[in-house]
């Protein structure tokens, strides 16, 4: 149950902990921001203590503690934590669940964690009993833990199929499976590329696409622009290296691709309410 794999992709391959099928972590995260990403898995994150926004269909939906929330295979999404949290992160990979739903793919998963509704809150409640009691055995790990685990696991599945799924027709699935397939090439590239200047031409090449195509593909597939997603991954980059490291501002931003200045300063006072200056700062007196 160790040697867990924390980095966080563009587009993240399914990961599994040591000795499990699934991944399954506790962390405590100091602060982050993690661009627009997604994945095949379906992603249960409970909060234990502070607080993550979670940006999705143009929406955020912020959490704080004893919040629970599914985010679907294939769902683009970002996350922020400024001032921290301490989480479980669930990952159930595509291959898992298939395999004991095998109509996996007619099916939508997801629910309002903040719902007022009596019934469907009851029901988290139990997803959340769940969540916890395999905190407990991950965490202590007593005799018989991974028989324990797999049956908490298979409660968990059970739970995720009659009370959080909703069915849709199978071809709209291969269509959005299709649509992800034509954009792995671009996040690959950009993922590898971020920090060097990428026009328009060039990521539509990449695409295999006509450029007025390509912007309107993107967006409606992942949720934001292009350049939009680029910069994201450029500031993820660059928030995470203010704190990590002690070189100026204006070298991380070399370093990481960004050339506009006040674009950057705009983007990063929208996400965190502050300055860069400020945030080093702050960051610094707090540890």
């Amino acid at each position: 149950m160790s040697n867990l794999r924390t980095e966080q992709p563009v587009f993240e391959t399914d990961r599994i902990t040591d000795g499990f099928d699934i991944f399954f972590w506790v962390f405590n995260d100091a602060s982050s921001f993690v661009a627009t990403h997604w994945h095949t898995a379906i992603e249960i994150m409970y909060i234990i203590d502070g607080e993550v926004d979670v940006m999705m269909n143009q929406q955020t939906v912020i959490l704080k503690p004893g919040d629970v929330f599914l985010i679907d295979s294939r769902l683009p999404h970002s996350t922020k934590s400024v001032h921290g949290n301490h989480a479980v992160l669930i990952q159930l990979p595509y291959e898992f669940s298939k395999k004991y739903i095998p109509d996996v793919d007619s099916f939508i998963f997801g629910f309002d964690c903040h719902t007022d509704n009596a019934i469907l809150r009851t029901k988290i409640d139990s997803l959340i009993d769940v969540i916890q009691k395999m905190r407990i055995v991950y965490e202590i790990q007593p005799k018989g833990a991974l028989l324990r685990f797999n049956s908490l696991l298979f409660e968990m599945l059970y739970l995720l199929y009659h009370s959080f799924s909703r069915e849709v027709e199978s071809s709209q699935f291969k269509k959005d499976v299709k649509n992800f397939v034509r954009l792995e090439p671009v996040l690959e590239y950009t993922k590898k590329h971020y920090n060097t200047p990428i026009t328009l031409s060039e990521i539509s090449q990449i695409a295999c696409f006509q450029e007025e195509y390509f912007c309107h593909y993107f967006k409606k597939n992942m949720g934001v622009t292009y350049f939009q997603y680029l910069n994201e991954i450029r500031l993820s980059h660059i928030y995470r290296d203010l704190t990590s490291t002690d070189l100026p501002l204006k070298v991380l931003l070399e370093k990481h691709g960004f050339t506009n200045y006040k674009l950057f300063r705009k983007m990063f006072y929208e996400q965190f309410a502050t300055t860069p200056g400020e945030y080093r700062k702050n960051a610094a007196v707090s540890d």
